[in-house]
């Protein structure tokens, strides 16, 4: 099954930056008359004044034609996070009717509908289930429709892209019935080859994958951590994405985040004098992301004003020289520690622990999602579970990276249980 839809020029243009409404003689701006009408509303405090941030830089989504900055919105920790982030200018959302508390979905029903985009995830690849979970979320958020039907890692194996279709055709009911436009996909299992998969079948309007200094390979150090998914093939997988008008947007940028960062002894010393406090490490991520050929956009869950205001400022900057010399320190470290989620130790010990899926909601425990983690990790199998005096052994074996498996997966299975 093959897809390929370019937008009409009309629709395009909803999205455009060059999009004005005419005030009598004098053209207001998408943002300016949104703002406007958001403050009048009373969902924006409306500030005046000549003061403006650092203008954030501007992508269009590939066949999508949307034009967002680089700096996609995700959920946030306040209500008024959500505020700053629009009077800023982002407007693209992740997981729209999916967020706990704060869900302001009043701010977004007040707002005229062409001036945003959102999408929202579905956990299945069954076509009912995927349906009414669809429409869960929309009718949550309260709205008429949700730009992107979002696959969220569902696909075990590229044979699966090719063959497990019920998703795909909820997705073209749904589209039919006017509820959304653009099938998506985000995916951190086995994500190499079922993102290689998912870019060859053309489905897809826009792809998420994990982009960060240690995915799906070290950032200098492939000689020793060999793999058959090379850096240079993952960021030739994204360069052909680019040219079929595939967009590709950056998750799991953050390396953990600082939690994460301070469970490396030392690590903080050894980059201090390159990168000295959590926003520039931050940043540097970010910028570093953002130049990888074919990355188009990067989004993240926040927690604080501070976290926003630095994501929000990274997103009009480029990657400096300190900023690359101190993530070869920061990678060459966590990348001792970090699962790349490649599905090499499940692949080879399809009876025992799903390492990659365990490690990846330790990270969510260390970032601050306690509650969301434990939860993702009750919900595994038993089977897929660590219990105590399983011998994990054979995951080290198959570990491509090297990572000492057994000892990560007892200490991430502490937390969770």
């Amino acid at each position: 099954m093959k897809r390929f839809t370019l937008l009409a020029q009309s629709e395009r243009n909803r999205f455009s930056g060059a999009n004005q409404i005419a005030a009598g003689s004098r053209p207001v701006t998408r943002r300016g008359f949104l703002l406007a009408t958001l403050a009048a509303a009373g969902a924006l405090p409306f500030r005046g004044g000549s003061e403006e941030p650092a203008r954030m830089r501007q992508v269009t989504l590939g066949r999508t034609g949307i034009r967002t900055p680089v700096f996609l919105g995700d959920w946030m920790g306040s209500e008024e996070m959500y505020r700053i982030a629009i009077e800023a200018g982002v407007n693209y959302w992740h997981k729209i009717g999916q967020w706990r508390s704060p869900a302001p979905y009043e701010i977004f029903q007040k707002m005229d509908r062409d001036s945003f985009a959102c999408d929202t995830t579905i956990d299945t690849l069954d076509k009912d289930e995927a349906i009414a979970e669809f429409e869960r979320n929309r009718k949550r958020a309260g709205l008429e429709m949700i730009d992107g039907f979002k696959i969220h890692s569902e696909y075990r194996s590229a044979e699966d892209v090719k063959t497990k279709m019920g998703a795909v055709q909820a997705f073209e009911e749904l589209k039919r019935q006017g509820r959304t436009r653009y099938l998506m996909m985000s995916q951190h299992i086995n994500t190499a080859e079922v993102f290689e998969a998912a870019v060859e079948s053309d489905l897809f309007d826009l792809i998420q994958i994990p982009v960060n200094p240690t995915v799906p390979q070290d950032y200098f150090s492939k000689e020793t951590f060999p793999n058959r998914h090379t850096r240079e093939r993952y960021f030739e997988i994204i360069s052909k994405a680019a040219a079929k008008g595939i967009a590709i947007v950056a998750m799991k940028t953050f390396l953990g985040g600082t939690k994460t960062w301070d469970h490396v002894e030392g690590l903080r010393d050894q980059v201090r004098n390159y990168l000295p406090d959590d926003g520039s490490i931050a940043t540097a991520l970010i910028h570093w992301v953002l130049d990888i050929p074919g990355v188009l956009a990067f989004g993240n869950i926040l927690f604080n004003r501070d976290q926003l205001e630095q994501n929000l400022k990274a997103a009009s900057g480029r990657l400096t020289k300190a900023e690359d010399r101190g993530l070869r320190i920061l990678a060459a470290r966590l990348g001792s520690e970090m699962c790349r989620m490649c599905g090499s130790c499940t692949r080879a010990f399809p009876e025992g622990p799903a390492a990659s899926e365990i490690l990846r909601f330790k990270t969510y425990y260390l970032s601050g999602e306690v509650a969301s983690a434990r939860d993702h990790y009750r919900r595994l199998l038993p089977s897929a579970r660590y219990s105590e005096g399983m011998d994990v052994s054979p995951l080290e074996r198959a570990c491509p990276y090297g990572l000492p498996l057994a000892r990560l997966v007892r200490e991430a299975h502490t937390l969770l249980a």
